[in-house]
């Protein structure tokens, strides 16, 4: 990409931002029932559980967020995944011939939905997901992908995603 992606990203309007995280989120992501949530409230205690995992605290839900933040949230998402080595050349795809659709505005809930969509589609390609579900009780199990090995990485990952959403930070010691 000639143009850096965060240039393009914050040159693009709303509604092909998020068009265009879906489109990249369908490229790159995985639609097994054991790998991808079933709903936001499940994608949210997916991250919940992975932040847990790392030794950080949750960050925030973005069902909670104001649909400015949830549509920040989207944009830095979008040049997080265009400049990822992962995942840049369907995002260049995309970003090179934005999708538009000016036919409607965007619904918040929707939007929130889309940035938790393409958010797991790019964990996806850090980490392997594996969600159990038995007896109403679901349980993630997260292994990091052979790209993404290296030390620290799942705190990285952590990291991006509190940067996105707010909250998070380091776990605090048992007080004992």
């Amino acid at each position: 990409m000639t143009t850096s992606a965060g240039t393009v990203v914050a040159q693009l309007p709303t509604r092909s931002v998020l068009l265009a995280l879906q489109e990249i989120a369908e490229d790159i992501g995985t639609n097994g029932t054991d790998s991808t949530p079933m709903d936001p409230d499940e994608a949210e205690a997916l991250l919940s559980a992975l932040a847990h995992a790392a030794g950080e605290r949750p960050p925030a839900r973005l069902s909670e967020q104001s649909d400015a933040q949830v549509l920040a949230s989207g944009r830095l998402l979008l040049v997080y995944i265009a400049e990822d080595p992962d995942t840049a050349e369907q995002a260049e795809a995309v970003l090179s011939d934005p999708p538009s659709d000016e036919q409607m505005s965007v619904e918040s809930a929707a939007a929130a939905v889309v940035v938790l969509g393409g958010l797991i589609a790019w964990l996806q390609t850090k980490v392997d997901i594996k969600i159990k579900r038995t007896g109403g009780k679901t349980d993630f199990d997260f292994r990091l992908t052979k790209s993404a090995a290296s030390p620290g990485v799942l705190r990285d990952v952590v990291a991006i995603i509190t940067r996105l959403f707010g909250g998070g930070g380091p776990t605090e010691p048992p007080q004992g």
